[in-house]
């Protein structure tokens, strides 16, 4: 019965650690993806910076699914961007990358 416990107790320090630590990596990535869109440098993020900053993830995604050859070109249509490439730049921003 005391090795359970104490094998919770590690699992709830673990598991803490990990929440605490994917929370600084989110916050990081947040901080990261501000400076980019802060063109300005001012703390603040207008909608001029926003739509600039989305428009160049979204060219910068076609233009690596042209790259891509064949494997990319499922997530294009012409100039257009498919849901599946929709959902591969859709991860980018959130996994901030």
């Amino acid at each position: 019965m005391k090795k359970a416990i104490a094998a919770l107790l590690v699992g709830i320090a673990f598991s803490t650690g990990m929440t605490t630590a994917m929370a600084d990596n989110a916050s990081s990535k947040e901080e990261k993806m501000f400076k980019m869109v802060d063109a300005s440098n001012d703390g603040m993020v207008t909608r001029e910076e926003f739509l600039k900053a989305m428009g160049k993830m979204y060219d910068d995604k076609m233009a690596a699914f042209k790259k891509m050859g064949k494997e990319g070109a499922g997530m294009m249509k012409g100039d257009d961007m498919t849901r599946g490439g929709f959902k591969a730049l859709y991860m980018d921003l959130y996994s901030g990358s």
